[in-house]
C-alpha cells in the first residue's frame, strides 16, 4: 500500500506543469558584435541557461540613448538602453527565444521595444510570431508605428496580441520586407495587465 502511494504522490508530480516564467530580456552584454546564435553560446543574455536564442539578427551595443529610448516597459522599467537586436533588411533574418513557458500567465502577451531605420516604414514588415513546434508559426498582431516627421531611429514601446497559455513556445521576430533595418530591445512576456 505505501508503494502505491509514493508512486501516485511521484506521478502527481510529474503531471504538475513547470511554473510560468514572465521575463524580461535587456539583451545581455557582449564583448563585441556578435550574432543571436554566438551570443547565445557565450552564454550572453540577461536569461542565458532559462532559453535559448538563436539567429542571424546582430546584438550590437549601439543605437539606445536617452534621447531615442525614454519609455517604460510592460513591467514599468525604464528602457535599458544596453545592448539591442539589429534585425537587417535582408528578408528573412530573425531573432528567436525558444524555452517560454506561458501557463499560468493571464492572457500573456509579449512587449518589446522596436525602432525603424526609415520613416516611411510603419513596423509592419517585422514579423512576430510563436511555435509550439519551430514550423508551424503564429503571427501576434501590433500597433504599427507612425510615419510622421521624427519617428524613425526613435524606440517606440509596443504589446502584442495575446499568446496562447503553453509550455514551451519559441517566440521569433522576422523581416518580412526589405529597405528598412528595425531594432528591438527589452523583449518580455508578461500578463496583458500587469499589477503595479
Amino acid at each position: 500500500m505505501k508503494t502505491r502511494i509514493i508512486l501516485a504522490a511521484i506521478a502527481a508530480m510529474f503531471a504538475i506543469p513547470a511554473f510560468a516564467q514572465e521575463f524580461e530580456e535587456t539583451m545581455g552584454t557582449l564583448p563585441v558584435m556578435m550574432s543571436a546564435s554566438d551570443l547565445n553560446e557565450e552564454g550572453g543574455f540577461r536569461y542565458s541557461g532559462k532559453f535559448t536564442y538563436e539567429g542571424d539578427a546582430e546584438i550590437q551595443y549601439t543605437g539606445a540613448t536617452p534621447k531615442n529610448a525614454t519609455y517604460r516597459t510592460q513591467f514599468g522599467n525604464e528602457a535599458s538602453r544596453s545592448c539591442n537586436v539589429r534585425i537587417s533588411d535582408k528578408h528573412n533574418c530573425y531573432f528567436q527565444i525558444n524555452g517560454i513557458n506561458t501557463m499560468g500567465i493571464k492572457k500573456p502577451v509579449v512587449g518589446f521595444a522596436l525602432l525603424k531605420g526609415v520613416r516611411r516604414f510603419d513596423g509592419t514588415d517585422l514579423v512576430v510570431e510563436w511555435s509550439e513546434d519551430g514550423l508551424r508559426w503564429t503571427e501576434l498582431d501590433f500597433e504599427p508605428l507612425g510615419t510622421d516627421e521624427g519617428s524613425e531611429l526613435v524606440f517606440t514601446y509596443r504589446r502584442t496580441s495575446p499568446l496562447p497559455n503553453k509550455e514551451n513556445l519559441s517566440l521569433r521576430f522576422r523581416q518580412n520586407g526589405y529597405g528598412c533595418v528595425f531594432r528591438i530591445d527589452d523583449v518580455s512576456v508578461g500578463p496583458k495587465k500587469v499589477k503595479k
